[in-house]
């Protein structure tokens, strides 16, 4: 009886081929009642196929996820703990969803999320906004890392201060713990520091001495070192 159950619902369900609106997705829509179940999406443009567990549906983003993951040999093992190889689609991309196969769902549940095997827990708002601004602290100091108007090579000696100095621009010029300044066109001859802080000025001007003696013989820099042979030992 179950058996004919499963098979009625299978074949085709929902399928929204625009933007939808807020109700196209709610609690009464067939394909809200389908997440956990098994489904193949048909998306455009190429009428790419995608078979795997609806995982969920989104009203707010316009869009599905499903886990395209292999499911694992033993059945028995946790939900939670099996792979996941998750694919968001928009709703626009869709061009028809079929229902293989009801997936597994808590004993006695309602349709939807709620039932849903795995359990969909809560987005914690403040983590996923105090990972934005971390992203974006991190995209703004790689910004103010990037020399505007410089060219390639004062890039590339901003970049070998920065591997060990504290380094930033100011406008053109390279400023190396907040004492050394080295202007255009950053010779080591251009290097300055104030007279009451010199103590960074011969390490910076080191680093420089070795980054020119790897550009002008690239293949020396990198040659590895060869072995002096040992003179036999005479003797008792």
């Amino acid at each position: 009886m179950a058996d004919i159950k499963r098979n009625s619902t299978a074949g085709k369900i929902a399928t929204p081929k625009v933007v939808p609106s807020k109700d196209v997705i709610d609690s009464d829509s067939i394909l809200y009642k389908a997440v956990g179940a098994r489904v193949k999406v048909a998306c455009a443009p190429h009428n790419n196929m995608l078979e795997g567990i609806l995982f969920t549906t989104c009203n707010i983003t316009n869009a599905i996820a499903i886990n395209t993951a292999t499911p694992p040999p033993n059945p028995s093992s946790a939900l939670a703990s099996q792979p996941g190889d998750y694919h968001i689609i928009p709703f626009a991309h869709i061009l028809s969803i079929e229902l293989l196969s009801t997936g597994e769902r808590i004993p006695d549940s309602g349709p939807g999320f709620d039932g849903a095997l795995p359990g969909i827990s809560k987005v914690d708002l403040e983590a996923v906004k105090a990972r934005e601004e971390a992203t974006i602290r991190k995209m703004k100091e790689k910004d103010a890392m990037k020399g505007r108007g410089v060219s390639k090579e004062a890039q590339e000696i901003f970049d070998a201060l920065a591997r060990t100095l504290p380094t930033r621009w100011h406008d053109t010029s390279i400023v190396v713990n907040d004492a050394v300044i080295i202007s255009k066109p950053y010779t080591l001859d251009d290097c300055r520091a104030p007279v009451d802080n010199q103590k960074s000025l011969p390490h910076v001007k080191k680093i420089l001495e070795n980054f020119f003696a790897r550009k002008k013989n690239p293949q020396g820099a990198n040659r590895p070192a060869v072995a002096t042979p040992i003179a036999p030992r005479k003797g008792g």
